[in-house]
C-alpha cells in the first residue's frame, strides 16, 4: 500500500537495481506530483539471468526519467516503461515494486486495461484483496467482456467472504469465451461453502465436462459427493483425483509466461497452479526454484507464501525467515515475517520485523496495522495507537482503525482523548454498539457512573447481539454494585449469566452482591459456579469458602480446606492454610476447633511469612489452646508492630482481641464480626 507523493514534490520513483538509488524526476514536478515511490529492492537473492534482465529494463525507465520535460506522448511512453518494468517485477514476484510501477502506468496510461488488471493482479498475490476488486473493476469498466477479469473478481469476491458478488461475477463469465469451466469450478466453490453440495457437485462436474484434463476437480466432487453421503462415489472420485488445475482463457498471463525464463517461468508456474488451489503441484513448483536457485529470496518467498495458504503456518515462518536472510531489506518480507509471528504469538519478535518493515517502506499500511498488533498484546497501547494513526494517514476513512486507535488510547491511560474519539465515531457513523460499549466503560473508569449507566442502559434497551447485552448487564451491575445498590445489581448479574453462561467473572460478582446482602449460602453457590468454570481460580475457590463460613458451615469449611491443601499450589494455597489455622483455633463448632492443630500449623505458617495477619492467627491459636499468657503476649507484639506501622486502622480490633486475652476467653467466630 503505497501513498501519493504530495504535488509540488520531487519524488524517487525508478524502479532500482541492488543498492542504487531511485531516480529523481527532477524537474518534471507535475508528473511526480501523480506518481508513487517505488520501494527500493535489494536483489543481492536473485540469480544473475534475473539481475540482468531487470537491469535492462531498468535502463530503458532511468532513460525516460532523464530526459526533461515530457509531452503528453513522453508521459504515455513512461507509463508504458513503467507498465513493463512493474509486469517485469511482477513475473519474479517482487511484488511491492510491482505493485508501485503498475499504479504510475495505470496513472500515466488510465484508459490501457493491462497495467489496471495486472495492479489488481498484484495486490492480490499480496492479499490486499479489496485493492485488487478495485483494480480489476476498473479493468473491467474498460473491457467489461475480457473473461479473466470476470474470474479473477469472482475469485476476490469469494476469498472476500462476498458471495453475492462473487456469484454476479462467476455468473457472468459462464457466458465469455474461455472462462465457463472456471466459472463453473468458483460456482462450486460458492456453493460448497454456503453448505450447498448438490449444487456444489452440479458446478464441478461441470466443470469437469468442459475440462476434462483438470483432473484436480475429481477431489472437489469427491468432497461434495462425501457431503450429500454418496460414499462410494465419493471414494471413487478421490481414486483419480490429480493436480492438474482448471484453466481459462488469460492471454496476458500467457504472454508474461512466454517471456519467463529460468528461475522466473518456475515462479509464475507455480503461482497459476498456487491461484487454481493445486496446492501440490505449486509447492513443487517453488522447491525446485529454491533447489535450483539456492541464493534466491523471491523463490524462498513464494514456497513460504504458498505452504501459509496450505495452512503449514510454522514451515512458511521458517522460508520467510530465510528469504529475510538473503534480503534483509525487503519490506514485504519483514512484514511477512512478523505477521506470522503475531500468529504465533511472539508478539516481541514481530514488532521488531515490523518495525523495520515501516523504516523500509513507511506507506506499507498493512504493515502498521500489524505493528499495532503486536504493540498492543505487548501493553504498548499508547504505542500502537500511534502506529494505528500512521495506517489512518494511509487509509483516512477505515472505521477500524479509528475504533482501534481508540480502544488502545483508553488501555494506555488517555481516557480523555479514548472519548473523544469513541464519540466522534458515534456521530459519524451512528449508533454502534461496540462504540457505545466502550464510551460506558471509559466514563465508568473515569468516575462518572451515570452517565456509564446510561451508555449501558442504551445498549440493553437497543438489544441485538446476546453477548453484548450480556458484557452490558455485567457492566451495569458492576454499577450498581459499586453504588451499594445490591438488589438491583443482582438481576443484571444474573441476565448476563444467561447471555454468556460461561462469564467467571459475573458469577463471581453475583456471589459479591449476593453476600453483601448476607445470602452467604447463595452467594457460595455461586462462587461455585465460577469455580467449576475454572477450578485453578484461587479467587473462586476463596470466595466459595468464605461464602461458607459466613453462612455458619464450619465443618464442610474445614474439610475443603484440608483438601484444597493437598492441591498442587497455585499461589493461594498459604492464604488457605492461614484461614484453616484461624479455622481450627476459633470455630464456635466444637466438632471443628482444634487448639493444638491451630498453633501448630500457624507456628509453622508464621515461621514462612512473619506478617501482621501470621502473627494474629498464633495469638488466636495460643488463646484456643487456653494459653492466654502467650496469647497476650503475641498480640502485644503485633499492635507494637502496627503502631510503628503507622497502621491506625487496625488498631481498635487488635486491641479489643488483646481485651479479651487478657481476661481469659478465647475469641470464637471473628470472620462474622
Amino acid at each position: 500500500m503505497t501513498r501519493p507523493t504530495k504535488p509540488g514534490r520531487a519524488s524517487p520513483v525508478a524502479c532500482v537495481l541492488l543498492t542504487l538509488a531511485a531516480v529523481s524526476l527532477g524537474a518534471q514536478t507535475e508528473i511526480a506530483g501523480r506518481l508513487v515511490p517505488v520501494p527500493e529492492v535489494d536483489l543481492r537473492g536473485v540469480d544473475e539471468a534475473v539481475r540482468t534482465q531487470i537491469a535492462e529494463q531498468r535502463q530503458l525507465l532511468d532513460d525516460a526519467l532523464e530526459a526533461g520535460s515530457p509531452t503528453a506522448e513522453d508521459a504515455g511512453r513512461l507509463g508504458r516503461l513503467f507498465g513493463e518494468a512493474g509486469q517485469l517485477y511482477l513475473v519474479y514476484d517482487l511484488l511491492p515494486v510491482a505493485r508501485a510501477c503498475l499504479a504510475n502506468a495505470a496513472e500515466l496510461q488510465p484508459r490501457n486495461f493491462r497495467w489496471r488488471y495486472l495492479l489488481g493482479s498484484a495486490a492480490e498475490h499480496l492479499g490486499q484483496l479489496e485493492e485488487a476488486a478495485a483494480s480489476y473493476e476498473q479493468a473491467r469498466a474498460l473491457e467489461p467482456e475480457d473473461p479473466a477479469t470476470a474470474i479473477r473478481l469472482g475469485r476476490v469476491h469469494l476469498e472476500l467472504g462476498q458471495g453475492e458478488a462473487a456469484r454476479i461475477h462467476y455468473e457472468r463469465a459462464l457466458t465469455l469465451p474461455g472462462a465457463s469451466a472456471a466459472a463453473h469450478f468458483g460456482l462450486g466453490r460458492l456453493a460448497a461453502e454456503t453448505d450447498d453440495p448438490a449444487a456444489a457437485l452440479e458446478h464441478f462436474q461441470a466443470a469437469l465436462r468442459e475440462q476434462p484434463r483438470a483432473n484436480s476437480l475429481h477431489y472437489h466432487i469427491a468432497i461434495a459427493h462425501r457431503a450429500l453421503g454418496n460414499d462410494d462415489a465419493s471414494r471413487a472420485a478421490m481414486e483419480v483425483r490429480g493436480e492438474a488445475p482448471v484453466a481459462f482463457a488469460d492471454p496476458i498471463a500467457a504472454e508474461i509466461k512466454e517471456s519467463a525464463t529460468g528461475i522466473g517461468a518456475q515462479l509464475l508456474l507455480g503461482r497459476v497452479a498456487l491461484a487454481a488451489n493445486a496446492f501440490e503441484t505449486a509447492e513443487m513448483r517453488f522447491r525446485e526454484a529454491v533447489e535450483d536457485h539456492p541464493r534466491s529470496a523471491v523463490a524462498r518467498r513464494s514456497l513460504a507464501a504458498a505452504l501459509e495458504q496450505m495452512g503449514r503456518r510454522a514451515e512458511a515462518a521458517m522460508w520467510y525467515q530465510e528469504a529475510l536472510s538473503l534480503s534483509p531489506d525487503d519490506a514485504a518480507l519483514q512484514f511477512h515475517t512478523g505477521r506470522l509471528y503475531n500468529e504465533e504469538g511472539r508478539f516481541q519478535a514481530a514488532a521488531e520485523r515490523l518495525r523495520r518493515a515501516v523504516e523500509l517502506e513507511p506507506s506499507f499500511g498493512p504493515a502498521w496495522v500489524e505493528l499495532a498488533r503486536s504493540l498492543a498484546e505487548t501493553a504498548d497501547h499508547l504505542e500502537a495507537a500511534e502506529a494505528l494513526t500512521q495506517a489512518l494517514e494511509l487509509a483516512p476513512g477505515d472505521q477500524n482503525l479509528r475504533f482501534h486507535r481508540a480502544s488502545n488510547y483508553r488501555l494506555g491511560g488517555r481516557r480523555e482523548l479514548a472519548l473523544r474519539e469513541f464519540e466522534a465515531l458515534l456521530a459519524d457513523f451512528g449508533l454502534n454498539r461496540e462504540i457505545v460499549m466502550q464510551l460506558g466503560r471509559i466514563e465508568q473508569e473515569l468516575g462518572r457512573p451515570a452517565s456509564a449507566a446510561r451508555r449501558f442502559e442504551q445498549l440493553i434497551e437497543a438489544g441485538g447481539d446476546p453477548s453484548l447485552l450480556s458484557a452490558a448487564h455485567f457492566e451495569l451491575g458492576n454499577i450498581r454494585t459499586q453504588q451499594e445498590r445490591y438488589e438491583e445489581a443482582i438481576p443484571h448479574y444474573q441476565r448476563a449469566i444467561v447471555g454468556n453462561p460461561t462469564s467467571k467473572e459475573a458469577y463471581l460478582n453475583l456471589g459479591t452482591a449476593l453476600g453483601r446482602l448476607g445470602m452467604f449460602t447463595e452467594a457460595a453457590l455461586a462462587a461455585r459456579r465460577a469455580l467449576e468454570l475454572d477450578p485453578e481460580d484461587t479467587t473462586a475457590r476463596a470466595a466459595e469458602v468464605t461464602a461458607l463460613l459466613l453462612a455458619g458451615e464450619d465443618a464442610r469449611v474445614r474439610l475443603m480446606l484440608e483438601q484444597t491443601l493437598d492441591l498442587p499450589d497455585q499461589g493461594g494455597s498459604g492464604f488457605f492454610a492461614l484461614l484453616l489455622a484461624e479455622l481450627l483455633a476459633a470455630s464456635e463448632d466444637d466438632s471443628v476447633r482444634d487448639g493444638a492443630a491451630a498453633l501448630n500449623l500457624a507456628m509453622d505458617l508464621f515461621q514462612r511469612a512473619q506478617t501482621p495477619a501470621h502473627g494474629a492467627v498464633v495469638a488466636l491459636a495460643y488463646a484456643a489452646t487456653g494459653d492466654f499468657e502467650q496469647a497476650v503476649a503475641w498480640q502485644q507484639r503485633l499492635i507494637d508492630n502496627l503502631e510503628r506501622a503507622g497502621a491506625t486502622e487496625a488498631l481498635p480490633a487488635a486491641r479489643e482481641r488483646l481485651a479479651a486475652y487478657e481476661a481469659g476467653r478465647p475469641v470464637r467466630a471473628p470472620w462474622r464480626r
